[in-house]
């Protein structure tokens, strides 16, 4: 402001104050002064002062006429427009609805109202059906694992999927378990009608079973049989001169008993479930020398399993010859045992033995032809 004052201050030239409005030319910031001072004051163009308007974010700027307005942005979806009485105007957003919609593999709620504070919260729960099948819920999740029950072959496999191990075909059966190939006995001959080769049931006389506690096939023990043969001299040396006896006397050829012995040890038939039978037979031939008094019999004493002794006589002179003679005798004794336990001994002992009545009598030679022959019985 440039003041200047004029006059003398007297009532006839009294001072006059005025001022002059100065305009800087060269502002401080290096722009154009757009103040103007005219006859009748300052004044500042609108024309001037519109380039010094920019438009930023949210503002439309029209320098050609000034106009100043909101920026409404383009993007799709965008609800701000302006209102009837000019002013920015966003309707209030249309209500969120959610429902559950279920299906028959997943139960569906919707809970909370769709605010910050109680945000809509969906979940979800698998339906499992009633009936038997091999899925259940646990709380990690779906699971389908293999039966714990006995004999379940299900299982996983190296990718960690259900899977059933192929078969194993033991002996005596073929086939891989499969529907066009299914396990089933393998008959070293092949296959065969029972009636075409039996003319009684099988219902009744076929020996092949099934335990139903194991499940295992079985058939009764095999049978066995077994024999054996015998043929002894028991006079070495020769029993002489045996008088009176009082009684069945076993002969003791050098001092031992002359004796035919089957000692069946246990188990001999490789038998262990059957009962078992034995028949045995002994045949003798006995050459004699005797006084022209003597009279006698010959046999012998039989024992089983260390039991009674039981006289067998097989020959005998009861009259006297009236003279000295030397003759043979022969003659057999049989035995036989049924319902033997299995897996049971046996000792059969035939003694030689003579009762002499009368008289003397030498025996020159006795021999034994014996046989035994076993079997399993039922």
């Amino acid at each position: 402001m440039d003041v200047t004052v004029n006059g003398t201050g007297s009532a006839a030239d009294p001072y006059k104050v005025s001022a002059a409005v100065i305009l800087d030319p060269t502002p401080p910031q290096g722009g154009t002064n757009l103040i103007g001072s005219g006859p009748e004051g300052l004044y500042l163009e609108c024309a001037d002062v519109r380039g010094c308007f920019t438009a930023g974010d949210g503002i439309t700027y029209d320098q050609a006429t000034g106009e100043i307005a909101a920026k409404i942005s383009g993007d799709a979806g965008n609800q701000t427009k302006i209102g009837t009485d000019g002013g920015i105007f966003t309707p209030a957003p249309a209500a969120t609805v959610l429902q559950a919609a279920d299906t028959t593999t997943l139960n569906a709620t919707v809970t909370g109202t769709g605010t910050a504070s109680d945000p809509y919260v969906v979940s979800g729960d698998v339906i499992v059906a009633p009936e038997q099948n091999g899925v259940e819920a646990s709380p990690s999740g779906l699971l389908v694992a293999p039966s714990s029950d006995t004999g379940n072959r299900l299982a996983f496999g190296a990718d960690n999927r259900l899977y059933v191990p192929p078969d194993t075909v033991g002996c005596g059966l073929q086939g891989d378990g499969s529907a066009a190939n299914p396990l089933r006995a393998k008959p070293a001959a092949g296959s065969a009608a029972w009636a075409a080769t039996w003319s009684c049931a099988d219902s009744q006389y076929s020996t092949l079973k099934c335990d139903p506690n194991t499940g295992s096939l079985w058939t009764p023990p095999e049978h066995y049989t077994a024999a054996d043969h015998l043929y002894q001299e028991h006079m070495n040396p020769v029993v002489s001169n045996i008088g009176p006896t009082g009684g069945w006397a076993i002969l003791t050829p050098g001092g031992n008993p002359a004796v035919v012995a089957f000692d069946v040890p246990a188990n001999f038939l490789g038998n262990q479930c059957r009962q078992w039978s034995y028949t045995s037979h002994v045949h003798a031939s006995i050459d004699v020398s005797a006084s022209s008094t003597a009279t006698f019999e010959l046999g012998y004493i039989y024992q089983e399993d260390g039991g009674a002794l039981q006289t067998r006589p097989i020959e005998g002179v009861l009259t006297a010859f009236g003279s000295a003679r030397r003759e043979r005798y022969a003659g057999s004794v049989s035995e036989a045992g049924f319902g033997k336990p299995a897996s049971s001994t046996l000792a059969l002992h035939y003694f030689v033995a003579v009762r002499v009545i009368a008289g003397t009598i030498t025996i020159n030679s006795w021999t034994s032809d014996a046989t035994i022959h076993t079997t399993t019985q039922g």
